[in-house]
This record gives structure tokens, C-alpha cells and sequence, in this order.
């Protein structure tokens, strides 16, 4: 016996110590995921390289490199593009990539790697310009270039050719082609342009000498067989005033659906044009992008999506600006351009801005020839960027791959190895507002991906923390008043007899598989519901007066039939009271409807039809009733004490009814008086509090959840009102305490530990389910206390997303990132709790 008893502890013993390894394993394999996440960027500088070709006449206007860093190419004003080694400066190839004059305006896409270029007579022009990669055959290489081994490459034929894997080769080489021209009608010199894309049009701007903004739409159409594109053009053209007094602008952006078209002056005035319509240009608004005065722009470039556009001062200031729509924006088109980033300044002018073509990384140079990488969504500073000359660089660009970043300073080159690869997290981001593309103000959002390259990540957290809250809440707040007052009725209340009977139903509840009440809850409840919402909701009212009217009137039966026979069918009247309150709520419902909701429940949410004195009454009975409690408790219960001395106890149960009567209509009254004064002040919780009805919501959610929490808490609840001495109960009615007066002051302080236990468990069943709320909560990251809106969890977040997100990516460790806050709030919660559990305990022993 001793042999097993010992065994029994060391397997004891073992298990307890495996369970807490376990769980720290998975503590620790979390962090290890997440941590990556907040590691600073690491930014390597190669040895810079001296310029070669065409810069020794002048310095480049812009300058690109291909996806491995190998070769860079850089165009020149007299229309010459080089393309170099960026490894040791080498010349591979120089061309003109238009015949004749050179042009007098150009824009380059790098992600494009096209260009847009008008010239002196007032012709516009496409051209590809930069370097391209394709396999080449062994086959066709000199002998030494064949004896690369893998990852070498070398010089051949006015490129770099690669060894790529074992038996393949790529070649890098300049690539420049130019389109035919386009006429601007009449003739004038262009002296700025812009170009865009979106889908299978390209629109684009230019400024002519004659102070005309024309504006042009190409729709283009790729041949199948040989893959050329040919375009059709259409457009239109305004005069503006500020086109023909003073200097002319020094930049014009297209936005990259087309829709605004920027102008912007050397001292920040800037005109936006509504161009939704290219062929009816109008001024949308007039606006200063350097609104400290003084300064100057000196860089202007747009993120990827060309909705960001950075812009650089003479002030090292770097700020992103975008439209957003108000409501009141007083803005033909309803948009405002607004300043919504402002990173940190440099010390010195800003030279030269490059963006990414992928994420939201911008580079900027500045006159005391330092550099930084930015991200722009969170304004963080993610690596600092010097050279070793004194001279600022003229030139930046960014690597296709956001891996690298080369610039120049007209003499030499400079390229830096950057490995930022979650520089759109910090904890500000996650956690705080934050102010995206778009949106009218800075908010906490989430929305992962989209079905674009130029989407902004929305990886805010807070919405599914708020949403496992909200969830955790109306569940709790459904379930676990149910299932404290059952245990307490089961274990005070019913014979041993029934009570065998009724435990053993309500623990098999737990035995429903989340799944299929989650099933239930959207595609039954929710449907059924979202008919008969006046009828809950009256419901909640109607059905706890029903009970304690119920209640009210078993005391008021003559002592022998309560105390008789009628005594065993007490759970069959309080049965059927519970069907009479959902009964009266049914037929109530449509009269409430008309009174408080004005006849139709969900334009009334929506706000369109109405006041919010419906909203304050539901909101504010519950404290109405607190009000009338405590006003019973405190002048009427004393008098009627005083006046009751000589009353039977059939008088006295009718009296109770009265008051309870009484106190109902008074709670009534009062919340609609309450809600029509707040009401009356112009306080309308529409739109805070509740507002639009969608069909997969809290309401379905907290009755779901809180039927799947239910039998935890009540068993455990039990267990423990159960396990009290005998001795305490039997006390406490020798003194001539009632059975109700026994539960509430002895039984209940008692085994309170235990019910802090089970209500506990029960809170942890709902902050993690993943089922149920995945199925009938919408899946919305909002972040309102709407009982009639949806809402995202952290738990349904991680179910739905990982099987999507990519290994190793921001998105991929911020969803573990969110598994480490799901167990840190529940570690927290349960801590807390369990200290709260031993103090209620110890002084439970000391009754």
C-alpha cells in the first residue's frame, strides 16, 4: 500500500511539473515568434563606387537597380541612360532613349520601370527604361563565364550574367524601348509631366509653357500574340491663373487612380484639380504644403498605391500628405488633401526622396549628407543612412525588394544592404491609434490583406482585444446569473431525489461540440432573431417580472397548499411563469416597437427615423430598478415593518405583491423619465451604445456563449455550495433563519471561493472560444459596445488568418503576437483571481 501511495505521488508529482513545463514551452515558442517583430533594422553600406560613362559630363537626374543589387542604371537629362556595376562602378552600356532632341520633362516609374517624357514641340512619349533579368542558355556563353560557380557573376555583353543555380545563368542588362508620340493640340513646350496606372488605363499630366494643365486617359490594349500594347488616347486641358503669373510649378503629380492632379510651387503652394473627369478638369482647392512659410519643397514623391504623397522642405521636414473625405470637406469632389505624417526632421535640406515599391518605406537624403529610412504608416525612424563624403546625394532609390538602397552624390555611388523586415510594427501601432490612407482621422483598425499590392496593413490590435472583451462580457453577463442561481437553487432548494436528476442534464450540455452551436447561433438564431428583435428585448423585461411575480404570488398561497402537496410542483410554476414572461414579451413586443422605436426598430438604429428615449429606457431601467431597490429598502420597507407587527401571513405576502407591483410600475416610470430628460438635453446613444443591427451580433453571441459556459460554472458552483459543513446549515435554521436567509449569509460567503473558481474557469472558457464567435459574431474588428453589432475576437482572429499567412512575414508573428497577448490576458486575469480566491477562502475558514 505504501509502494503505490508513494507511486501515486511521484506520478503526482510528475504530471503537475509536466503540465507547468508544457505551458511555459508555449510561453516561450510565442516569444521566440514575436520577438523578431520589435528587433531594430540592420542597414549594411557596401564601399562606395566611383561614377562612370555619361557622369562625368553631368550628375544623373534619377537613378534605379535591379531586384539583386547588381546592376544600377541612371538617366541623364540629355535623355542618356547608363547602366553600371553596382559592385565595382563599371560602364556596361549607355543609350539615348529617344532619337533627336532631348526631352524637356520626364517621369520614371521604377516599379514600372516605365517613363513618360514630353519634349520642346509638344509631343508626349512612353519609353521603358531601366534592367531587366532573363535566363540565358550556357550554351551561348564564353568559357570563363561558364566556370562561375553558383552565386558568382561577371561581366558579358554589356550586362552582368549570374550564376544562378547549378546550370542556369541570368542575365541583367540595360533595357530601354521607346513609344510612339503623342501630340498635345496646339503645340507648346511641356515642361512638367506625370503618369499612372489603373488597370487598363494610363492617365497623365502635363504643364505646357502656355500655362495649359492637359490631361490625358490612354486605355491600352496588350496584343495576345506579341505582346505590344497599343493605346488609345482621350483627355482634356484647364488654364489655370497660376499657371500664367510667375514661375511656373516645379512638380505635377497624378494621384494613382487619376482622380486629383497636383500642382505644387517651389514655396508650397500647391492646386489640387479634380480630374475624376479628364475631360472637364475643375479647381478642387488651393492649399500650402510647407504651412510654416519660408520654406521651400524640394522633394516630392508618392508611396505605392500613389495615394501618400511625400513631401520634402528646405527644413528637413518629411510630412505625407493624402485626400480624405469629411463630411465637412466643403471640396467639389468632398475631399480634403491633408497633412496626416510628419516625420522626424533632418538637419539640413532635403535633397532627394525615394519610395518603395512594395510597403510604405520611404528613403530621404539631406544636405549634411546623411540619409534615413522611414516607415510612413507609424513615422518610425527605421535606420540611419551616412556616407562618408561631405556632399548631400541627388539621387535615391530603393531596391525592388526593399532590401537595399543606392543614391548618389553626381560622383559616386552608394549602395546600403537593408534588412527591415517588420518596420511597419512598433508597440504605438499595435496598440494606438494610428492615421491610415483614407481614413478622417487616426483609428485602430485591422485588415491584414487585400486584394492589392499598394494596400496599407491595418495590424492594430486593439479591436480584437476589445472584441474577446465585448464577447467574454455579454457572455458572462448572460451566462454565468444563470448558472450561479441554478447551482444555488439545485443545491439549497430541490430534494436529493431531483437533484440527481437535474445535475446530470445541465453537465451534459457541455458535451455540445462549439461547433455545432456556433452552427446553430448563425444560421438559426441569428435568422430567427433578427425578425422578433422588439420581442426580445421586451422580453428581458417582461421575463424577470414574470418570475418574481411568480414568486410573489406562490407566497401569497394559503400557508397549508404552499406548505403541502403544492410544495413538489414549485419547479413547474416557475416554469410556467418563464413561459408567461416570454409569452407577455411576444405580445408586448409590437406595442414597444411603436412607442419607443417608432415603429420600425432598425431604421430607428440606423438613426433615420425616431428619438434615443428608446435606447435610454433599455439602458437605464436596470438602474431605474436599483433606485426603486434601494428607495423600498430605505423609507418603504421601514414603515411597512412598523405598521405589520400584528399581520397574519397571508397579509403580508399580499402586501409584498402590492409593493412589488408597485415598485415595477415605478421602475417604468421612471426610466422613461430619466431617458426623456437625457433625450430632451440632446443625448442620443445612437451611434455609441447601440446603432446598426447586423445580423450576426453580440446579442446572438452572449446567448450562444453563455449557453456553452453554463455548465462549467454551474457544476463547479454546486460542487462547491455542496461541499459546506452540514453542521453550518443546520445552525443557521435551529437559530430560525429561512432557507433563502441560510444560502445568502452562510452557504454563499462559505463556499464563495468556490464560485471565484468556477466563474473564473467559466471567463476563461469564453475568452478563448474560437468556434462560436468565428460563426456568429460577423468577424468585424469594430470596436463598439453595440449589443446589436458584430465584432473579432483574438482566438477566431488566429483561426481564420493563419492558415493564410505567410511564414516568417509581419503578418505571420503579429497573429502569434496576438496568441501572446490571449495568454497573457488570461495569465493576468487567472493571477489575479487566484490571489483574489485564497483571501476570500481564508476568511471563509474563519467563520
Amino acid at each position: 500500500m505504501f509502494v503505490f501511495e508513494r507511486l501515486s505521488r511521484y506520478l503526482i508529482t510528475a504530471g503537475g511539473l509536466g503540465t507547468i513545463v508544457a505551458v511555459s514551452l508555449v510561453l516561450v515558442f510565442l516569444v521566440w515568434v514575436v520577438v523578431p517583430l520589435f528587433l531594430p533594422a540592420k542597414s549594411e553600406e557596401r564601399p562606395p563606387v566611383a561614377a562612370a560613362g555619361s557622369w562625368a559630363k553631368a550628375a544623373p537626374e534619377a537613378i534605379g537597380s535591379d531586384d539583386h543589387l547588381l546592376v544600377g542604371w541612371a538617366y541623364h537629362a540629355d535623355g542618356t541612360v547608363d547602366s553600371f556595376r553596382l559592385d565595382t562602378g563599371e560602364a556596361l552600356a549607355s543609350r539615348r532613349v529617344f532619337d533627336g532632341p532631348a526631352p524637356t520633362a520626364f517621369s520614371l516609374s521604377a516599379r514600372d520601370q516605365e517613363g513618360l517624357f514630353g519634349f520642346a514641340d509638344g509631343t508626349l512619349r512612353f519609353a521603358k527604361v531601366g534592367v531587366t533579368g532573363r535566363s540565358v542558355s550556357p550554351d551561348g556563353l564564353p568559357e570563363p563565364i561558364r566556370q562561375l560557380a553558383v552565386g558568382e557573376h561577371a561581366t558579358h555583353d554589356g550586362g552582368v550574367v549570374a550564376h544562378a543555380a547549378e546550370g542556369q545563368f541570368r542575365m541583367t542588362a540595360l533595357d530601354v524601348k521607346a513609344e510612339e508620340p503623342v501630340a498635345v493640340d496646339p503645340p507648346s513646350r511641356i515642361l512638367l509631366v506625370d503618369f499612372s496606372h489603373h488597370g487598363d488605363e494610363a492617365r497623365f499630366a502635363a504643364v505646357t509653357e502656355d500655362g495649359r494643365l492637359v490631361l490625358e486617359t490612354a486605355r491600352e490594349q496588350p496584343n495576345m500574340l506579341t505582346g505590344e500594347i497599343t493605346r488609345t488616347y482621350s483627355g482634356g486641358e484647364i488654364r489655370l491663373p497660376q499657371l500664367k503669373t510667375g514661375p511656373p510649378p516645379r512638380y505635377v503629380k497624378i494621384s494613382g487612380v487619376g482622380d486629383s492632379t497636383y500642382l505644387i510651387w517651389a514655396d508650397g503652394r500647391t492646386v489640387r484639380v479634380d480630374t475624376r473627369d479628364p475631360t472637364a478638369p475643375q479647381v478642387a482647392e488651393v492649399l500650402d504644403v510647407v504651412p510654416e512659410g519660408g520654406g521651400t519643397v524640394t522633394a516630392v514623391a508618392f508611396l505605392i498605391g500613389r495615394t501618400t504623397m511625400v513631401v520634402g522642405d528646405s527644413s528637413g521636414n518629411v510630412r505625407g500628405w493624402f485626400c480624405i473625405k469629411p463630411e465637412d470637406a466643403g471640396t467639389r469632389d468632398g475631399a480634403n488633401f491633408t497633412m496626416a505624417h510628419e516625420l522626424e526632421p533632418g538637419k539640413g535640406a532635403v535633397t532627394a526622396v525615394a519610395t518603395s515599391q512594395r510597403s510604405r518605406l520611404l528613403a530621404a537624403a539631406y544636405a549634411d549628407g546623411s540619409a534615413r529610412l522611414f516607415q510612413m504608416t507609424t513615422e518610425n525612424t527605421v535606420a540611419e543612412l551616412g556616407t562618408d563624403a561631405g556632399t548631400p546625394l541627388q539621387c535615391l532609390a530603393m531596391a525592388p525588394k526593399d532590401d537595399g538602397i543606392i543614391g548618389t552624390n553626381g560622383k559616386r555611388v552608394f549602395v546600403w544592404r537593408v534588412n527591415a523586415p517588420h518596420a511597419d510594427i512598433t508597440l504605438a501601432s499595435l496598440f494606438l491609434p494610428v492615421w491610415y490612407e483614407g481614413y478622417t482621422k487616426p483609428e485602430t483598425s485591422w485588415q491584414s490583406s487585400s486584394g492589392t499590392d499598394a494596400f496599407e496593413a491595418k495590424l492594430g490590435l486593439w479591436p480584437l482585444v476589445f472584441g474577446t472583451i465585448k464577447a467574454t462580457f455579454y457572455s458572462m453577463l448572460f451566462g454565468a446569473p444563470l448558472a450561479l442561481l441554478a447551482a444555488l437553487f439545485t443545491s439549497e432548494f430541490l430534494s436529493g431525489k431531483t437533484k440527481s436528476r437535474v445535475k446530470p442534464v445541465i453537465e451534459t450540455m457541455a458535451s455540445l461540440p462549439s461547433v455545432v452551436l456556433g452552427f446553430l447561433a448563425a444560421i438559426v438564431i441569428a435568422h430567427y432573431v433578427e425578425d422578433i428583435v422588439p420581442e426580445i428585448l421586451s422580453s428581458f423585461v417582461t421575463l424577470p417580472f414574470a418570475l418574481l411575480l411568480g414568486a410573489n404570488l406562490w407566497q401569497a398561497l394559503p400557508g397549508q397548499g404552499r406548505r403541502g402537496a403544492l410544495r413538489a410542483w414549485r419547479i413547474v410554476f416557475l416554469f410556467v411563469m418563464s413561459i408567461l414572461g416570454v409569452w407577455l414579451g411576444f405580445e408586448v413586443g409590437p406595442w414597444v416597437q411603436d412607442w419607443l422605436f417608432a415603429g420600425d426598430i432598425k431604421l430607428w438604429l440606423d438613426g433615420q427615423r425616431g428619438t434615443g428615449t428608446g435606447a435610454w429606457m433599455f439602458l437605464l431601467v436596470p438602474m431605474s430598478a436599483l433606485i426603486v431597490g434601494v428607495a423600498m429598502a430605505l423609507f418603504v420597507n421601514p414603515a411597512v415593518r412598523r405598521i405589520s407587527r400584528d399581520w397574519d401571513a397571508g397579509k403580508m405576502a399580499r402586501v409584498e405583491l402590492g409593493k412589488f407591483v408597485a415598485g415595477f410600475v415605478a421602475v417604468i416610470v421612471l426610466a422613461y423619465l430619466l431617458s426623456s430628460t437625457l433625450n430632451w438635453f440632446g443625448w442620443d446613444p445612437r451611434g455609441t451604445f447601440v446603432s446598426t443591427y447586423v445580423q450576426r451580433n453580440a446579442l446572438i453571441v452572449g446567448f450562444v456563449m453563455g449557453f456553452a459556459i453554463i455548465p462549467i460554472i454551474y457544476t463547479i458552483s454546486e460542487d462547491a455550495l455542496s461541499g459546506v459543513p452540514e453542521h453550518l446549515r443546520a445552525a443557521s435554521l435551529a437559530s430560525g433563519a429561512t432557507q433563502w436567509q441560510t444560502a445568502i449569509r452562510i452557504i454563499i460567503p462559505t463556499a464563495l471561493s468556490g464560485i471565484f473558481s468556477a466563474l473564473m474557469i467559466g471567463f476563461g472558457r469564453a475568452v478563448g472560444e474560437t468556434m462560436i464567435v468565428l460563426m456568429a459574431a460577423g468577424n468585424t474588428p469594430v470596436t463598439k459596445w453595440n449589443v446589436f453589432e458584430g465584432f473579432r475576437t483574438l482566438s477566431a482572429n488566429i483561426a481564420v488568418e493563419m492558415p493564410e499567412a505567410v511564414q516568417q512575414s509581419t503578418h505571420y508573428r503579429t497573429l502569434y503576437l496576438a496568441a501572446l497577448v490571449l495568454f497573457a490576458l488570461t495569465f493576468l486575469v487567472n493571477t489575479v483571481a487566484e490571489a483574489v480566491r485564497l483571501r476570500v477562502r481564508k476568511r471563509a475558514y474563519e467563520l
